[in-house]
């Protein structure tokens, strides 16, 4: 760094050495004047007069590590940046409100987005320039950073041409809040459901599973909505889509074989070579989709893929205080993949000729799983991601060996390998702890521990639950957004509160804490207060209590990870039909309203609000056990409701001999059951009665696997 400076003087240059965002410490020793996003940039912008260079990342981000190495440790650029601009760095995972507000943009005036996001900006926030990664000099018909950064500066400085970039912004503006307007809406359309499963079909690669071309996204909000799709219609097809997308992203590249967890993406339409970065909302989504395959298949190779993800969540994602850190970085040792990828000639070495000839075969060492080749015969030195695309029994048809010996051999040569990729340098972790991607985690594990029977899970969830409602909440109740070395960062936006609340929400399914229900609900009230565009009914990402944009973003696109709305919408509905609240239905009614004609113009692309709205529209039910608390019979009764595949069900304790009665003032219908001859009893309750009560653990099952009516 060229200099050291007093925060408090402000005296000096690059300000990042004080955050605690890992992307924005990646930056702390650039040459370039970084500021973090606040009044001190932009007010130094508007009385220097100067444009804003924006760039916009994260830790794990592949290109905004090249762009770094590439431009922001150069001299050249730094200089041009710190005479004629203020630069301000900012973390996409620690303010998506910016990300969100510039993105949008990015993507109305170029067709697209990605990362890193560059912006250039007039001091007012305005911008007149939006683009992703730029290379350090012009090349291929592409414009490089120092010829960018040298022509707006002279347009800057001339007053004619500066109006022109003025009048660009405006218009980038004003047309970016005509978008984001919200249609006037009149409830989801009925036919809305039939036209995304239509969507979905016509874009599913029936060959490699996945939806379109490459690059290929898991995508696990869709996975969901086909499964509750054919739970209610038993369509056959969408259940071979899940089964196919699921079995093909578990055997591919994507999918980490020796140590777990999936990576980002594919950059191939055969989930063989990842991007190769790991997302903790990725763990959270996908361990939830296998197991929902799980619960409605019986196959155990889901619950497996399940577990393990979840496992590798706990060894490698969890913190003291009990939150789940972001992400692992793609890059090691400032190579992209490098951690992950092998050539045939180190495996020669690591491995016997037998577990080798298995591994090359499970392999099928095709061009999909290696840079820069498309032979089947992978050169000494080609890249090869581990991908298992052949399954054992495949693998042992072919060699005439017993199954048994080619998993033993696999097992052995995958032990091998973890332990000579465990010497390599290690990819690092994002240490931050996001509110809205616990609340995910949070869920996943919650529901995956009553499933799985696995109690270290429920535990897991619970500690990180505690932490974030007392760790990340102000005094006054403000949930805020995320965590870092003792420090938050901004008030949380709607996917902290929706996220968060229905992590909870299934803790408490899995705990019958009453606690966990209660934040629940004080989540959402808060979300519905701060949150809510009255009078529409839908939400901004950006409440009462967050810094005000230059316009005002809803998320409604359910893509990579589920948008805020689409989990209020669940949420909402969920603790409507548990608590029997009227102000929740209405609020439900009102955001399925205000979403109906948006939905309408393309409904394959909002899978999360027509779950929930078909929760909302259809005969859910709420079983209640009655028993006590810790007795064998209830629990037995407990892990059967919660382990078969019924979306509209949600499961209520009431503890036969404890006092506190807050359990049923929060969710009435858990009131006025009895014990069915002194012993422990389930009465499953639909919107206008309850079955009659069952003390059998296994008729409690069958009677949960009826489909739901009136859909």
């Amino acid at each position: 760094m060229d200099s050291v400076f007093n925060r408090e003087s402000g005296a000096g240059r690059n300000r990042l050495q004080f955050e605690t965002s890992p992307y924005l410490l990646q930056h702390a020793d650039n040459p370039v004047d970084w500021f973090p996003w606040g009044d001190e940039a932009l007010e130094k912008a508007k009385r220097e007069d100067k444009p804003i260079f924006l760039s916009i990342g994260y830790s794990s981000c592949h290109w905004c590590h090249v762009m770094e190495v590439e431009s922001f440790q150069d001299r050249a650029v730094a200089d041009l940046l710190n005479e004629s601009y203020i630069s301000i760095k900012v973390d996409r995972e620690e303010r998506p409100d910016i990300d969100q507000v510039y993105m949008t943009m990015a993507q109305l005036v170029t067709g697209q987005g990605g990362w890193p996001l560059t912006a250039i900006l007039a001091p007012d926030g305005k911008p007149f320039f939006l683009g992703t990664y730029l290379p350090r000099e012009s090349g291929s018909g592409r414009m490089g950073l120092l010829q960018l950064l040298a022509y707006v500066r002279d347009y800057w400085t001339q007053p004619s041409k500066r109006g022109e970039l003025m009048r660009s912004g405006n218009e980038i503006v004003e047309a970016a809040r005509r978008a984001l307007v919200t249609p006037t809406g009149s409830g989801l359309p009925a036919d809305a459901r039939s036209r995304a499963v239509a969507d979905l079909k016509r874009d599913f690669d029936h060959t490699n599973g996945g939806f379109g071309a490459a690059p290929k996204f898991p995508m696990p909000a869709r996975l969901s909505f086909l499964l509750m799709h054919w739970w209610d219609s038993r369509d056959p097809e969408v259940l071979d889509m899940v089964q196919r997308s699921l079995t093909a992203m578990r055997r591919g590249g994507i999918y980490d074989h020796l140590a777990s967890g999936f990576h980002r993406y594919s950059v191939d339409e055969r989930w063989a070579m990842p991007h190769f970065e790991k997302m903790l909302y990725d763990q959270a989504l996908l361990a939830d989709a296998y197991l929902d395959a799980y619960l409605a298949t019986g196959d155990a190779a889901h619950a497996q893929t399940s577990g393990d993800v979840l496992d590798y969540v706990l060894r490698r994602l969890t913190g003291p205080e009990g939150g789940f850190y972001c992400a692992e970085d793609a890059d090691s040792g400032g190579v992209e993949g490098a951690y992950y990828l092998w050539s045939l000639r180190e495996l020669r070495q690591l491995l016997s000729v037998d577990e080798l000839t298995v591994l090359r075969i499970s392999m099928g060492m095709s061009g999909g799983q290696q840079r820069g080749s498309r032979s089947n015969e992978p050169h000494e030195d080609a890249e090869l991601a581990l991908a298992l695309i052949n399954p054992p029994e495949v693998v042992a048809h072919e060699l005439r060996l017993p199954p048994t010996e080619v998993e033993r051999l696999l097992s052995s040569a995958r032990t091998k390998l973890l332990a000579a990729r465990e010497q390599r340098e290690p990819v690092l972790v994002d240490q931050k702890v996001s509110a809205d991607w616990n609340g995910l985690m949070i869920a996943a594990l919650a529901r995956a521990g009553r499933v799985l029977n696995r109690s270290e899970f429920v535990s897991a969830a619970t500690r990180a639950a505690e932490f974030i409602m007392a760790g990340m909440r102000r005094a006054d109740g403000v949930l805020m957004h995320s965590f870092k070395d003792g420090r938050t960062s901004a008030p949380g936006f709607l996917e902290d509160y929706a996220f968060v609340a229905h992590g909870l929400l299934e803790l408490f399914q899995s705990t019958q804490d009453v606690r966990h229900l209660r934040w629940s609900l004080e989540l959402v009230e808060r979300m519905l207060v701060s949150f809510r565009d009255e009078p529409a009914g839908d939400f901004f990402q950006v409440g009462a209590e967050g810094e005000q944009m230059l316009v005002r973003v809803k998320p409604v696109f359910d893509g990579a990870l589920p948008s805020g709305n689409s989990v209020a919408g669940l949420v909402l509905v969920r603790l409507a039909r548990l608590t029997e609240r009227r102000d929740l239905v209405e609020a439900a009614d009102r955001l399925f309203s205000a979403l109906g004609t948006t939905v309408a113009r393309s409904p394959g692309q909002f899978p999360g609000i027509l779950m929930a709205h078909m929760l909302h529209s259809g005969n859910s039910r709420v079983t209640v056990v009655v028993g006590e608390r810790n007795a064998q019979d209830t629990r037995e009764l407990l892990r059967h409701a919660g382990s078969v595949y019924a979306p509209d069900n949600l499961l209520v304790l009431l503890p036969v001999s404890e006092m506190d009665d807050e359990v049923a003032a929060l969710a009435p219908v858990a009131g006025n059951h009895d014990l069915v001859d002194g012993r422990a009893a389930a009465y499953v309750c639909d919107r206008t009665m309850c079955a009659p009560p069952v003390a059998n653990p296994d008729a409690l099952s069958v009677l949960l696997t009826d489909r739901m009516k009136g859909s």
